[in-house]
């Protein structure tokens, strides 16, 4: 229903019609759209008074990379009711007194999130995570620290120690040399870390993805996919014949892309393949003689020997 004052600007008409699709006021006469109506109710709908409950909010998003999940609450020094009538004095009292505690109780706390949450995301922002890996390692932080787990040790090595676990769990292929490298711990008391919290907090985390490893490397190294499938083909060959626990997981990634790259033809160097996977060369060829070890048990069943020239 168009108000009675409104007119057009242009032709000065009051026949002016109202598009409710659109949201706009069109003058019948001259065709000028008038002006834009914003719909300042909420996009959702509610069908009852439960739905309505459930799905009102005001403020932003809750998140759990914020001290106080976006919600920040307290409570003041109160002297009036709801209806502005003055409290009685011994009420204003108890709220002050529940005001101080409030604030001894969560000002540790909360500024302990704060210091935390500032390195995880220098963290990630350095490693380029996604923003949900950072949301799992905040809220792995929240609870070691209702667990009182951060007393007496550092707060960046547990931060750090929390985006690990949430990299781990997320798949994503980040290992302890990576998060340490842009920390300001060591990888030893990252890895200190990283029990700590999966023993008190009794975290399941599946094992490193070497797949994903492997794809890291060969994009480093700009290794073709068939050197890539080669390599995950030894690595799934490696695991059912148990030479994979216990070692790292990098290291053994390396060694079978180094396998991959001279069956293939596009052979990198050790050194070459240690600078990419952060790690040695040392520790290449040791992987290296053992996953050949392996791949030669294996093709032996076949009556052919095709790798074991390659230890000379």
């Amino acid at each position: 229903m168009t108000p009675p004052e409104q007119k057009c600007p242009e032709c000065g008409s009051n026949d002016i019609v109202m598009d409710m699709t659109k949201g706009t006021s069109i003058c019948a006469s001259c065709g000028l759209v008038i002006d834009l109506q914003i719909d300042l109710g909420p996009e959702w709908r509610a069908y009852n008074s439960t739905e309505l409950q459930e799905r009102a909010r005001a403020g932003g998003p809750i998140t759990p990379l914020k001290a106080e999940m976006g919600l920040r609450t307290q409570i003041g020094n109160i002297r009036k009711d709801i209806s502005g009538r003055t409290l009685p004095f011994s009420s204003q009292t108890k709220y002050r007194r529940l005001s101080r505690i409030d604030n001894r109780t969560r000002k540790s706390e909360i500024r302990n999130l704060r210091f935390a949450l500032k390195e995880l995301k220098r963290i990630k922002s350095q490693l380029e995570l996604p923003e949900d890996v950072a949301e799992m390692g905040a809220m792995i932080y929240r609870k070691a620290l209702k667990k009182n787990l951060i007393r007496g040790r550092s707060i960046d090595g547990m931060i750090a120690a929390s985006l690990y676990l949430a990299c781990r769990k997320k798949k994503l292929p980040q290992t302890l040399k990576d998060i340490a490298s842009v920390s300001n711990i060591s990888s030893k008391e990252l890895g200190r870390c990283i029990r700590i919290i999966l023993q008190k907090l009794d975290l399941k985390v599946s094992p490193s993805d070497y797949s994903a490893l492997v794809h890291r490397l060969g994009i480093n190294l700009r290794v073709t996919m068939r050197a890539r499938r080669q390599a995950v083909k030894i690595l799934n060959i490696a695991r059912l014949r148990g030479a994979t626990v216990g070692k790292n997981p990098m290291s053994l990634a390396a060694a079978s892309l180094y396998i991959a790259t001279i069956q293939t033809g596009e052979r990198r160097t050790q050194q070459e393949i240690a600078t990419a996977a952060k790690i040695t060369p040392v520790t290449i060829r040791n992987r290296f003689k053992e996953l050949v070890k392996i791949i030669d048990a294996e093709s032996s069943k076949d009556g052919h020997d095709p790798l074991q020239s390659l230890l000379v």
